[in-house]
Protein backbone atom coordinates (compact mmCIF):
# COMPACT_ATOMS: atom_id res chain seq x y z
CA UNK A 1 0.00 0.00 0.00
CA UNK A 2 1.14 3.48 -0.77
CA UNK A 3 2.21 5.61 2.20
CA UNK A 4 1.83 9.36 2.36
CA UNK A 5 4.24 12.02 3.56
CA UNK A 6 4.92 15.74 3.52
CA UNK A 7 8.47 16.72 2.66
CA UNK A 8 9.88 20.22 2.21
CA UNK A 9 11.51 19.37 -1.12
CA UNK A 10 8.90 16.83 -2.18
CA UNK A 11 7.96 18.70 -5.34
CA UNK A 12 11.05 20.64 -6.33
CA UNK A 13 12.42 18.01 -8.69
CA UNK A 14 9.13 17.84 -10.58
CA UNK A 15 8.26 21.53 -10.54
CA UNK A 16 6.87 22.79 -13.82
CA UNK A 17 6.66 26.42 -12.75
CA UNK A 18 8.90 29.08 -14.23
CA UNK A 19 12.47 27.89 -14.30
CA UNK A 20 13.80 31.17 -12.97
CA UNK A 21 12.09 30.38 -9.64
CA UNK A 22 12.76 26.66 -9.39
CA UNK A 23 16.33 26.79 -8.17
CA UNK A 24 15.68 29.85 -6.01
CA UNK A 25 12.80 28.12 -4.21
CA UNK A 26 14.88 24.97 -3.76
CA UNK A 27 17.76 26.99 -2.31
CA UNK A 28 15.47 28.92 0.03
CA UNK A 29 13.94 25.70 1.37
CA UNK A 30 17.32 24.04 1.85
CA UNK A 31 18.44 27.12 3.76
CA UNK A 32 15.24 26.88 5.87
CA UNK A 33 14.08 30.28 4.63
CA UNK A 34 10.35 29.65 4.35
CA UNK A 35 9.47 33.33 4.02
CA UNK A 36 11.64 33.74 0.91
CA UNK A 37 10.38 30.46 -0.55
CA UNK A 38 6.75 31.56 -0.13
CA UNK A 39 7.49 34.96 -1.73
CA UNK A 40 9.03 33.26 -4.75
CA UNK A 41 6.16 30.79 -4.97
CA UNK A 42 3.69 33.65 -4.90
CA UNK A 43 5.43 35.19 -7.92
CA UNK A 44 5.33 31.83 -9.70
CA UNK A 45 1.64 31.51 -8.92
CA UNK A 46 0.93 34.98 -10.33
CA UNK A 47 2.68 33.92 -13.53
CA UNK A 48 0.65 30.71 -13.82
CA UNK A 49 -2.29 30.32 -11.34
CA UNK A 50 -3.16 26.89 -12.79
CA UNK A 51 0.25 25.30 -12.18
CA UNK A 52 -0.48 22.47 -9.74
CA UNK A 53 3.17 22.05 -8.79
CA UNK A 54 3.27 25.65 -7.53
CA UNK A 55 0.10 25.15 -5.48
CA UNK A 56 1.40 21.92 -3.99
CA UNK A 57 4.81 23.33 -3.14
CA UNK A 58 3.13 26.30 -1.48
CA UNK A 59 0.82 24.00 0.49
CA UNK A 60 3.74 21.81 1.51
CA UNK A 61 5.79 24.77 2.70
CA UNK A 62 2.86 26.23 4.66
CA UNK A 63 2.22 22.82 6.22
CA UNK A 64 5.81 22.46 7.36
CA UNK A 65 5.82 25.87 9.05
CA UNK A 66 2.56 24.88 10.80
CA UNK A 67 0.22 27.22 8.93
CA UNK A 68 -2.26 24.39 8.49
CA UNK A 69 -5.29 26.53 7.66
CA UNK A 70 -3.61 28.14 4.66
CA UNK A 71 -2.01 24.84 3.66
CA UNK A 72 -5.48 23.32 3.38
CA UNK A 73 -6.57 26.20 1.13
CA UNK A 74 -3.76 25.46 -1.32
CA UNK A 75 -4.29 21.69 -1.19
CA UNK A 76 -7.96 22.29 -2.05
CA UNK A 77 -6.99 24.46 -5.02
CA UNK A 78 -4.67 21.72 -6.25
CA UNK A 79 -7.42 19.11 -5.86
CA UNK A 80 -9.76 21.11 -8.06
CA UNK A 81 -7.18 20.72 -10.82
CA UNK A 82 -6.18 17.13 -9.95
CA UNK A 83 -9.09 15.60 -7.97
CA UNK A 84 -7.76 12.04 -8.07
CA UNK A 85 -4.34 12.77 -6.58
CA UNK A 86 -4.48 10.63 -3.40
CA UNK A 87 -1.34 12.03 -1.78
CA UNK A 88 -2.66 15.58 -2.11
CA UNK A 89 -6.03 14.59 -0.65
CA UNK A 90 -4.40 12.80 2.28
CA UNK A 91 -2.20 15.80 3.05
CA UNK A 92 -5.21 18.09 2.71
CA UNK A 93 -7.09 15.96 5.24
CA UNK A 94 -4.12 16.11 7.60
CA UNK A 95 -3.89 19.90 7.26
CA UNK A 96 -7.57 20.19 8.12
CA UNK A 97 -7.11 17.88 11.10
CA UNK A 98 -4.14 19.86 12.37
CA UNK A 99 -6.10 23.10 12.06
CA UNK A 100 -9.04 21.63 13.99
CA UNK A 101 -11.48 21.29 11.07
CA UNK A 102 -12.44 17.68 11.75
CA UNK A 103 -15.47 17.51 9.46
CA UNK A 104 -13.39 18.41 6.40
CA UNK A 105 -10.59 16.11 7.57
CA UNK A 106 -13.03 13.20 7.80
CA UNK A 107 -14.45 13.96 4.37
CA UNK A 108 -11.04 13.74 2.71
CA UNK A 109 -9.73 10.78 4.73
CA UNK A 110 -12.87 8.79 3.87
CA UNK A 111 -12.35 9.53 0.17
CA UNK A 112 -8.74 8.34 0.37
CA UNK A 113 -9.81 5.21 2.28
CA UNK A 114 -12.07 4.15 -0.59
CA UNK A 115 -9.00 3.33 -2.66
CA UNK A 116 -6.29 2.92 -0.03
CA UNK A 117 -6.87 0.86 3.13
CA UNK A 118 -3.26 1.10 4.32
CA UNK A 119 -2.56 1.12 8.06
CA UNK A 120 -1.60 4.79 7.80
CA UNK A 121 -4.96 5.85 6.38
CA UNK A 122 -6.88 3.44 8.60
CA UNK A 123 -5.21 4.79 11.75
CA UNK A 124 -5.91 8.42 10.84
CA UNK A 125 -9.55 7.67 10.05
CA UNK A 126 -10.03 5.49 13.12
CA UNK A 127 -8.79 8.22 15.46
CA UNK A 128 -11.11 10.79 13.91
CA UNK A 129 -14.07 8.42 14.23
CA UNK A 130 -13.24 8.00 17.92
CA UNK A 131 -12.81 11.76 18.46
CA UNK A 132 -16.19 12.38 16.85
CA UNK A 133 -17.71 9.42 18.76
CA UNK A 134 -18.69 7.51 15.63
CA UNK A 135 -18.12 4.22 17.43
CA UNK A 136 -19.60 1.81 14.90
CA UNK A 137 -17.50 3.26 12.08
CA UNK A 138 -14.39 3.05 14.25
CA UNK A 139 -15.00 -0.61 15.09
CA UNK A 140 -15.74 -1.40 11.45
CA UNK A 141 -12.22 -0.47 10.37
CA UNK A 142 -10.20 -1.42 13.47
CA UNK A 143 -11.74 -3.75 16.03
CA UNK A 144 -9.44 -4.60 18.96
CA UNK A 145 -8.79 -8.27 19.52
CA UNK A 146 -8.23 -10.21 22.75
CA UNK A 147 -10.42 -8.01 24.90
CA UNK A 148 -13.10 -8.37 27.55
CA UNK A 149 -16.58 -8.05 26.09
CA UNK A 150 -18.52 -8.55 29.31
CA UNK A 151 -18.31 -12.33 29.54
CA UNK A 152 -18.31 -13.91 33.00
CA UNK A 153 -14.80 -13.67 34.50
CA UNK A 154 -15.75 -14.21 38.15
CA UNK A 155 -13.04 -16.22 39.92
CA UNK A 156 -10.77 -16.21 36.86
CA UNK A 157 -7.21 -14.94 36.61
CA UNK A 158 -6.93 -12.17 34.06
CA UNK A 159 -3.64 -10.92 32.64
CA UNK A 160 -3.92 -7.28 31.59
CA UNK A 161 -0.97 -6.52 29.33
CA UNK A 162 -0.30 -2.78 29.25
CA UNK A 163 3.40 -3.04 28.44
CA UNK A 164 2.94 -2.78 24.70
CA UNK A 165 4.93 -0.92 22.05
CA UNK A 166 3.63 2.62 21.77
CA UNK A 167 2.26 2.80 25.31
CA UNK A 168 3.92 5.56 27.31
CA UNK A 169 4.07 5.69 31.10
CA UNK A 170 1.04 7.97 31.17
CA UNK A 171 -0.88 5.48 29.04
CA UNK A 172 -0.04 2.66 31.46
CA UNK A 173 -1.21 4.76 34.43
CA UNK A 174 -4.47 5.40 32.62
CA UNK A 175 -4.94 1.76 31.61
CA UNK A 176 -4.50 0.67 35.23
CA UNK A 177 -7.94 2.13 35.77
CA UNK A 178 -9.41 -0.74 33.81
CA UNK A 179 -8.19 -3.12 36.49
CA UNK A 180 -11.01 -1.62 38.54
CA UNK A 181 -13.65 -2.95 36.12
CA UNK A 182 -12.03 -6.39 35.97
CA UNK A 183 -11.73 -6.59 39.76
CA UNK A 184 -15.33 -5.52 40.26
CA UNK A 185 -16.34 -8.32 37.90
CA UNK A 186 -14.74 -10.79 40.32
CA UNK A 187 -11.43 -11.46 38.59
CA UNK A 188 -7.96 -11.94 40.02
CA UNK A 189 -6.12 -9.17 38.16
CA UNK A 190 -2.53 -9.54 36.98
CA UNK A 191 -1.02 -6.48 35.27
CA UNK A 192 2.06 -6.51 33.10
CA UNK A 193 3.61 -3.04 33.31
CA UNK A 194 7.05 -1.40 32.97
CA UNK A 195 9.20 -1.98 36.05
CA UNK A 196 9.65 1.75 36.85
CA UNK A 197 5.91 2.02 37.53
CA UNK A 198 5.61 -0.91 39.93
CA UNK A 199 6.07 1.13 43.11
CA UNK A 200 3.25 3.40 42.00
CA UNK A 201 0.90 0.70 40.69
CA UNK A 202 1.20 -1.21 43.96
CA UNK A 203 -0.91 1.65 45.30
CA UNK A 204 -3.81 0.50 43.08
CA UNK A 205 -6.19 -1.61 45.18
CA UNK A 206 -7.60 -3.32 42.10
CA UNK A 207 -4.35 -4.96 41.00
CA UNK A 208 -3.57 -8.29 42.66
CA UNK A 209 -0.23 -9.00 41.02
CA UNK A 210 2.31 -7.00 39.02
CA UNK A 211 4.81 -8.46 36.57
CA UNK A 212 7.28 -7.08 34.03
CA UNK A 213 7.85 -8.28 30.49
CA UNK A 214 10.98 -10.12 31.71
CA UNK A 215 9.19 -12.06 34.47
CA UNK A 216 7.96 -15.64 33.95
CA UNK A 217 4.28 -15.58 33.09
CA UNK A 218 2.08 -16.78 35.94
CA UNK A 219 -0.86 -19.05 35.28
CA UNK A 220 -3.88 -17.16 33.97
CA UNK A 221 -7.23 -17.92 32.36
CA UNK A 222 -7.40 -15.07 29.88
CA UNK A 223 -5.08 -12.38 28.57
CA UNK A 224 -6.31 -8.96 27.47
CA UNK A 225 -4.05 -6.63 25.52
CA UNK A 226 -4.70 -2.96 26.06
CA UNK A 227 -3.97 0.13 24.01
CA UNK A 228 -5.63 3.52 23.72
CA UNK A 229 -8.05 2.26 21.05
CA UNK A 230 -9.33 -0.70 23.04
CA UNK A 231 -9.48 1.37 26.24
CA UNK A 232 -11.65 4.04 24.63
CA UNK A 233 -13.94 1.57 22.88
CA UNK A 234 -14.53 -0.32 26.11
CA UNK A 235 -15.26 2.93 27.91
CA UNK A 236 -17.61 4.33 25.28
CA UNK A 237 -20.71 4.03 27.49
CA UNK A 238 -19.02 5.97 30.27
CA UNK A 239 -17.84 8.52 27.71
CA UNK A 240 -21.30 8.97 26.19
CA UNK A 241 -22.98 9.16 29.61
CA UNK A 242 -20.18 11.47 30.81
CA UNK A 243 -19.92 9.47 34.02
CA UNK A 244 -16.52 10.17 35.57
CA UNK A 245 -14.23 7.28 36.37
CA UNK A 246 -13.58 6.92 40.10
CA UNK A 247 -10.05 7.38 41.39
CA UNK A 248 -8.04 4.18 41.50
CA UNK A 249 -4.59 5.20 42.75
CA UNK A 250 -3.43 6.45 46.14
CA UNK A 251 -0.24 8.16 47.20
CA UNK A 252 1.96 6.83 49.98
CA UNK A 253 0.56 8.53 53.15
CA UNK A 254 4.02 8.85 54.71
CA UNK A 255 5.29 10.65 51.62
CA UNK A 256 2.20 12.85 51.57
CA UNK A 257 3.05 13.93 55.12
CA UNK A 258 6.73 14.34 54.23
CA UNK A 259 5.93 16.73 51.38
CA UNK A 260 3.28 18.50 53.39
CA UNK A 261 5.99 19.45 55.87
CA UNK A 262 8.12 20.90 53.06
CA UNK A 263 5.35 23.11 51.70
CA UNK A 264 4.68 26.53 53.12
CA UNK A 265 1.80 26.45 55.60
CA UNK A 266 0.01 29.61 54.56
CA UNK A 267 -3.19 30.82 52.93
CA UNK A 268 -1.81 30.75 49.39
CA UNK A 269 -3.55 28.61 46.77
CA UNK A 270 -1.21 25.73 45.99
CA UNK A 271 -0.95 24.90 42.31
CA UNK A 272 1.04 22.02 40.84
CA UNK A 273 2.42 22.96 37.43
CA UNK A 274 3.70 20.92 34.49
CA UNK A 275 4.36 22.92 31.32
CA UNK A 276 6.65 20.77 29.22
CA UNK A 277 5.95 17.65 27.22
CA UNK A 278 8.62 15.77 25.31
CA UNK A 279 10.96 17.26 22.70
CA UNK A 280 10.55 16.65 18.97
CA UNK A 281 12.54 17.40 15.84
CA UNK A 282 10.91 20.03 13.64
CA UNK A 283 10.56 18.57 10.14
CA UNK A 284 11.36 21.86 8.43
CA UNK A 285 14.07 23.48 10.54
CA UNK A 286 15.39 20.08 11.77
CA UNK A 287 15.90 21.65 15.19
CA UNK A 288 14.92 19.89 18.40
CA UNK A 289 12.06 21.87 19.93
CA UNK A 290 9.43 21.36 22.64
CA UNK A 291 6.43 19.36 21.48
CA UNK A 292 3.39 21.41 20.36
CA UNK A 293 1.75 20.07 23.51
CA UNK A 294 4.16 22.13 25.61
CA UNK A 295 3.59 25.69 26.76
CA UNK A 296 6.38 28.12 27.57
CA UNK A 297 6.72 29.63 31.01
CA UNK A 298 6.64 33.03 29.33
CA UNK A 299 3.15 32.23 28.03
CA UNK A 300 2.12 31.36 31.60
CA UNK A 301 3.47 34.65 33.00
CA UNK A 302 -0.04 36.24 33.31
CA UNK A 303 -0.85 33.65 36.00
CA UNK A 304 1.58 35.27 38.45
CA UNK A 305 -0.29 36.24 41.60
CA UNK A 306 0.93 36.75 45.17
CA UNK A 307 -2.04 34.69 46.37
CA UNK A 308 -0.80 31.63 44.48
CA UNK A 309 2.17 29.36 45.18
CA UNK A 310 3.31 27.33 42.16
CA UNK A 311 5.10 24.00 42.55
CA UNK A 312 6.90 22.25 39.69
CA UNK A 313 5.67 18.71 39.02
CA UNK A 314 8.30 17.92 36.44
CA UNK A 315 11.69 16.62 37.31
CA UNK A 316 14.61 18.58 35.90
CA UNK A 317 18.25 19.01 36.82
CA UNK A 318 18.42 22.25 34.84
CA UNK A 319 17.73 25.57 36.57
CA UNK A 320 14.31 27.01 35.78
CA UNK A 321 14.23 30.52 34.34
CA UNK A 322 10.69 31.68 34.78
CA UNK A 323 8.60 34.84 35.12
CA UNK A 324 6.62 32.80 37.64
CA UNK A 325 7.92 32.04 41.11
CA UNK A 326 8.00 28.23 41.03
CA UNK A 327 9.19 26.01 43.86
CA UNK A 328 11.28 23.24 42.33
CA UNK A 329 12.59 20.04 43.93
CA UNK A 330 15.50 18.37 42.19
CA UNK A 331 17.72 16.58 44.68
CA UNK A 332 16.19 13.11 45.26
CA UNK A 333 12.77 13.76 43.78
CA UNK A 334 11.21 10.51 42.48
CA UNK A 335 14.51 8.66 42.87
CA UNK A 336 14.84 6.68 46.08
CA UNK A 337 11.10 6.20 46.61
CA UNK A 338 10.38 5.11 43.03
CA UNK A 339 9.12 6.70 39.81
CA UNK A 340 6.29 9.18 40.39
CA UNK A 341 6.07 8.37 44.11
CA UNK A 342 7.19 11.83 45.29
CA UNK A 343 5.21 13.45 42.49
CA UNK A 344 2.04 11.66 43.58
CA UNK A 345 2.56 12.73 47.21
CA UNK A 346 3.24 16.33 46.20
CA UNK A 347 0.12 16.34 44.00
CA UNK A 348 -1.99 15.30 46.98
CA UNK A 349 -0.85 18.49 48.72
CA UNK A 350 -2.00 20.70 45.85
CA UNK A 351 -5.33 22.48 45.50
CA UNK A 352 -5.27 22.04 41.74
CA UNK A 353 -2.90 20.69 39.08
CA UNK A 354 -2.39 22.64 35.85
CA UNK A 355 -0.63 20.56 33.23
CA UNK A 356 -0.13 19.96 29.55
CA UNK A 357 -0.84 16.51 28.12
CA UNK A 358 1.82 14.38 29.80
CA UNK A 359 1.97 11.51 32.27
CA UNK A 360 1.42 14.07 35.05
CA UNK A 361 -2.12 14.61 33.78
CA UNK A 362 -2.84 10.87 34.00
CA UNK A 363 -1.22 10.54 37.41
CA UNK A 364 -3.12 13.45 38.95
CA UNK A 365 -6.32 12.26 37.30
CA UNK A 366 -5.93 8.73 38.62
CA UNK A 367 -5.34 10.15 42.12
CA UNK A 368 -8.66 11.99 41.87
CA UNK A 369 -7.19 15.49 42.23
CA UNK A 370 -8.65 18.45 40.31
CA UNK A 371 -6.75 18.73 37.03
CA UNK A 372 -6.84 21.57 34.51
CA UNK A 373 -5.49 20.04 31.33
CA UNK A 374 -4.13 22.35 28.61
CA UNK A 375 -4.69 20.78 25.19
CA UNK A 376 -3.05 21.82 21.93
CA UNK A 377 -5.29 22.39 18.91
CA UNK A 378 -4.47 18.86 17.69
CA UNK A 379 -4.82 16.83 20.92
CA UNK A 380 -4.63 13.11 21.41
CA UNK A 381 -7.88 11.52 20.30
CA UNK A 382 -8.70 10.29 23.82
CA UNK A 383 -9.68 13.87 24.72
CA UNK A 384 -12.29 14.09 21.91
CA UNK A 385 -13.42 17.48 20.62
CA UNK A 386 -16.55 18.73 22.36
CA UNK A 387 -16.03 18.06 26.05
CA UNK A 388 -14.93 20.47 28.75
CA UNK A 389 -14.51 17.65 31.25
CA UNK A 390 -13.08 14.18 30.69
CA UNK A 391 -15.11 11.20 31.94
CA UNK A 392 -11.92 9.13 31.94
CA UNK A 393 -10.99 10.60 35.33
CA UNK A 394 -12.88 11.96 38.36
CA UNK A 395 -12.04 15.65 37.99
CA UNK A 396 -10.18 16.57 34.80
CA UNK A 397 -11.23 19.77 33.05
CA UNK A 398 -10.12 20.46 29.49
CA UNK A 399 -8.90 23.81 28.16
CA UNK A 400 -8.47 23.74 24.39
CA UNK A 401 -6.13 25.75 22.22
CA UNK A 402 -7.94 27.21 19.18
CA UNK A 403 -5.02 27.86 16.85
CA UNK A 404 -1.61 26.23 16.52
CA UNK A 405 0.93 27.48 19.05
CA UNK A 406 -1.31 30.20 20.49
CA UNK A 407 -2.07 29.66 24.18
CA UNK A 408 -3.25 33.24 24.85
CA UNK A 409 -6.96 32.47 25.14
CA UNK A 410 -6.33 29.37 27.25
CA UNK A 411 -4.13 31.29 29.71
CA UNK A 412 -6.73 34.06 30.02
CA UNK A 413 -9.38 31.46 30.88
CA UNK A 414 -7.07 29.72 33.36
CA UNK A 415 -6.33 33.05 35.06
CA UNK A 416 -10.05 33.71 35.46
CA UNK A 417 -10.61 30.22 36.90
CA UNK A 418 -7.72 30.67 39.33
CA UNK A 419 -9.19 33.96 40.56
CA UNK A 420 -12.49 32.20 41.22
CA UNK A 421 -10.69 29.36 42.98
CA UNK A 422 -8.76 31.77 45.20
CA UNK A 423 -11.99 33.19 46.60
CA UNK A 424 -13.46 29.71 47.07
CA UNK A 425 -10.27 28.62 48.81
CA UNK A 426 -10.33 31.63 51.14
CA UNK A 427 -14.00 31.10 52.01
CA UNK A 428 -13.40 27.43 52.77
CA UNK A 429 -10.47 28.26 55.03
CA UNK A 430 -11.92 31.29 56.80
Amino acid sequence: MKSFCVSALLLISACSFAHEYTQEVATALREKNASLALTLLQKAEQANPQDVSVLLQTATTLFLIHDYTQAAVYYERALKLQPHHANTRYNCATAYRMSGNLSKALEHYETVYQTNQSDQVKSALFKLYIRSKQWSKAVAIQSPQLWWYGENIYGKSILLDSDKAGNGLGDVIQFAGYAQALKQAGAYVIVKAPAPLHHLLKRCAFIDQLITKDDPLPAYDQKYDICIASFLLQNKNRIMMRTPQKSYLTADPELVTFWSNRIANNAQLKVGLCWRSNFVRDRFTEKVIPSPRSISLEALAPLADSRIAFYSLQKSTDPIESPLAITHYSDDFDESHGRFMDTAALIMNMDVVITVDTSIAHLAGALGKPVWLLLSCEPDYRWFTDQERSPLYPDVHLFRQRSYGDWTEVVITIKQKLTELIFTHRNNNS
